[in-house]
């Protein structure tokens, strides 16, 4: 959750070490000290393997943010990344090196990492002219802060980093009627269903291919964004069920109106676990298989498995080896076809689906050289590939291909790769420019309460 108090904060080394995503966790300025850095750069050597994997995860972290930055860049502030609902202020890495020290803290006992921090707070905040603040796990070092007068406070707990706090989301939602807002419908119609708002109505980010949603129950497409007007087609209220699948909530409408348009090659689908991502993206890939014939098969590839690793280890051939992998797929599937049906008809049904959708499941250790024609290919878990697989995977499409991505940021479990780093930030941050590419990110959960309640505090 983002903090919503407006304050600079001067993170230090066990702030870091305990929670990276600390980094992205508030509105206000972030200020990390050379200090800081030489400590992280101790840790990574240390014997607890824990601790320095900790501190490895966030020097990558802090190289990601600050990749491509001078020094007087990093002084100056870099722009932290901001979303639909994370809204951020700036990173600086400063150099306290060269700081004057507080007379109190010149012959302080104790660390003397700790007390340049500290000093280092303490000069910015006469610097800034305002109240800084302290993030620490050391109970004694934010006593000893609060003596000389800076503020400072304990680590947020289990900082969660979202896919919509982090990237540019696809969508933007409208309290109420969007249609009460205008003055008359002839005023703003401009032929057939397209209609022309206001651009000041609209979030920063809007731009071509975004969706937009209501209250009401209206759904647009924005086809052009002019200095001044934000241009959108309406599509259907209703929509046609997809594979027998009906949408429960408006961002699943757009997704599977983004999954079945022929204009789109590529669908970045990213979100919370349960928000119906793989359940959405199978429906779309069957539907187009074997009810409107515009593909001859499913190719499903999961990122975390295998990665680069041959899988000769497990028993029976690829596909029996990948199965298991891919339960997520196979799950969707099952709660498709399973109805009131005993769970052994259910399992006949879907294996009679994966030979009909010639369905083939993978690894992305057997993927390198391949071209994808006349397939759905729909990669999962795609938050833990790097920027470089990621590459290696979106330009397997061949002809006639469509490619969907799969995600959960808030999931990563790879040690290298960090939610600045991950492969589907990458693909989200290059592809919103791409004519023939959809992206939409999930805000909600509709596995289950108790589903929904972990995705938010656990």
């Amino acid at each position: 959750m983002i903090s919503k108090s407006s304050i600079p904060r001067v993170l230090d080394t066990s702030a870091l070490v305990h929670d990276p995503k600390s980094l992205l966790a508030y509105e206000d300025d972030i200020y990390v000290c050379l200090t800081v850095l030489e400590e992280l750069d101790n840790l990574k050597e240390r014997r607890d393997k824990s601790v320095s994997a900790d501190a490895r995860v966030c020097i990558r972290m802090l190289e990601d943010l600050v990749s491509g930055c001078d020094a007087d860049e990093m002084q100056a502030g870099i722009d932290l990344p901001t979303s639909e609902t994370g809204k951020r202020g700036k990173l600086f890495i400063g150099v306290d090196t060269n700081v004057e020290i507080e007379a109190s803290l010149k012959h302080g006992i104790g660390s003397d990492a700790d007390n340049r921090i500290i000093n280092y707070a303490f000069q910015l905040q006469k610097t800034l002219g305002k109240d800084v603040s302290i993030v620490s796990r050391d109970i004694n070092m934010r006593l000893k802060a609060r003596t000389i007068g800076v503020n400072a406070e304990d680590v947020a707990v289990d900082t969660q980093i979202a896919d919509i706090d982090l990237l540019y989301s696809g969508v933007q939602s409208f309290e109420g009627d969007i249609f009460d807002k205008l003055n008359s419908d002839e005023d703003f119609k401009l032929s057939g269903s397209v209609y022309t708002f206001p651009k000041e109505w609209f979030c920063d980010d809007v731009q071509y291919n975004m969706y937009w949603y209501d209250d009401a129950g209206h759904v647009g497409l924005v086809t052009e964004v002019t200095q001044e007007h934000v241009y959108t087609k309406l599509l259907p209220r209703k929509q046609e069920k997809i594979w027998g699948i009906s949408p429960k909530n408006p961002r699943q409408a757009i997704a599977l109106s983004q999954l079945t348009d022929s204009h789109y090659d590529l669908n970045i689908l990213l979100g919370p676990a349960g928000s119906g991502k793989t359940f959405l993206a199978v429906a779309a890939a069957l539907h187009q298989v074997l009810e409107t014939k515009q593909y001859k098969k499913i190719v499903v590839v999961r990122s975390r498995d295998f990665m680069d690793e041959d899988p000769g280890f497990l028993p029976g051939d690829l596909k029996e080896k990948s199965l298991p992998l891919l339960a997520g797929i196979t799950d969707a599937l099952l709660s498709m076809h399973s109805n009131d049906e005993d769970e052994g008809a259910a399992l006949a049904t879907i294996e009679h689906i994966i030979e009909r959708a010639n369905i083939e499941f993978t690894s992305m250790a057997y993927f390198r050289g391949r071209s994808i024609d006349n397939a759905v290919l729909i990669i999962d878990e795609a938050q833990n590939m790097t920027k470089a697989q990621m590459k290696g995977m979106l330009s397997r499409g061949g002809r006639n291909c469509r490619t969907v991505v799969l995600g959960n940021l808030a999931q990563i479990d790879d040690k290298f790769v960090t939610p600045a780093s991950s492969g589907a930030s990458a693909a989200v941050n290059v592809f919103r420019n791409y004519e023939k590419g959809s992206i939409l990110i999930f805000d909600e959960v509709e596995r289950s309460s108790l589903a929904e309640f972990t995705e938010k505090n656990f």
